[in-house]
């Protein structure tokens, strides 16, 4: 579990790091409620420990920042407050804060009521990875998807960075169905996914977005690595097994379409649509093959 302290007292910042990573949990440390939301923003945090006096704003403001802005990770927000404040608990609660703690803390109740916020923390992964993620394959839904590829569309437009997309259809799906079984198409569905995640890094996006359609966003690639890309994960799914209801195995090919960020992209629609446009130019030529659009002069040795 990753803690986020957000205090301006150098002391009390250096006790809490010193109690919190004896306790077993990793720390980073900000000083003002506008560094917790950019840390936030930026990196992954399960809950947030925030003096409620601080030099920019005050615990109860990031509270509602935080809640605000946190989308579908929940946070879980602790407020620590002076042995004096006897009032405005309900205002804390209103605000957004899950629980307060008053200072000087008492290590031993502090420790206790963060196991019981890990508790917590794990309920809100599984709701999130239930809302976020298909059920058969365990890719991003198209939702979520759509949300993330939008979010890096905005990213690689704010710092000029490249950025690509590949849709992929696993070829003749109805045949596998009709001639294997239902039970074998799904199985032909998880060993797709299963080889994208094998192939490619952890930074890029795998979604499926409905049957046998899959999408992938490549954050930082242009596109003659795409296409390289694109090529290594049909080799890796035609290798692939996909294990029959009957007993035996089989191989499955996909059909790849690739197209990249430009200037005039405001979103990941105008990207998913080239995209597309490429994997129904792969379909008609054969299957198991890439296309790009628009189309571009790839070096002879990349083509197959």
């Amino acid at each position: 579990m990753r803690i986020l302290i957000v205090d301006d007292s150098p002391r009390h910042l250096t006790m809490m790091v010193y109690e919190l990573t004896r306790l077993g949990y990793a720390t980073s440390v900000v000083e003002t409620g506008a560094a917790a939301i950019e840390a936030v923003a930026n990196e992954r945090f399960d809950v947030v420990m925030a003096d409620i006096r601080l030099a920019d704003m005050t615990g109860i403001e990031l509270c509602w920042h935080l809640r605000t802005a946190q989308g579908l990770r929940h946070l879980y927000l602790i407020l620590m407050i002076p042995g004096s404040m006897t009032d405005q608990f309900h205002e804390l609660v209103e605000a957004g804060a899950d629980e307060f703690l008053r200072k000087p803390l008492d290590w031993k109740w502090t420790a206790a009521r963060l196991l019981a916020a890990s508790r917590v923390v794990a309920m809100q992964r599984d709701l999130e990875r239930l809302a976020t993620t298909d059920a058969l394959t365990g890719a991003l839904n198209r939702r979520r998807f759509l949300e993330r590829g939008a979010e890096e569309v905005v990213r690689s437009r704010r710092y000029e960075r490249p950025l690509s997309v590949m849709m992929l259809d696993i070829d003749h799906f109805k045949r596998v169905n009709d001639t294997y079984g239902h039970a074998t198409g799904d199985e032909a569905i998880r060993s797709t996914v299963r080889a994208c995640k094998e192939t490619l890094r952890t930074s890029d996006l795998i979604g499926r977005l409905g049957g046998e359609e899959f999408a992938v966003v490549m954050p930082e690639t242009p596109p003659v690595n795409a296409y390289a890309v694109a090529q290594r994960l049909r080799q890796a799914i035609a290798a692939m097994p996909v294990r029959l209801e009957t007993g035996g195995e089989m191989s499955v090919t996909v059909s790849l379409g690739l197209s990249w960020l430009n200037a005039t992209d405001t979103g990941i629609e105008p990207l998913l649509a080239r995209a597309d446009a490429a994997l129904y130019r792969a379909k008609n030529a054969g299957r198991n093959r890439v296309e790009v659009e628009p189309q571009i002069a790839l070096p002879k040795s990349m083509m197959g």
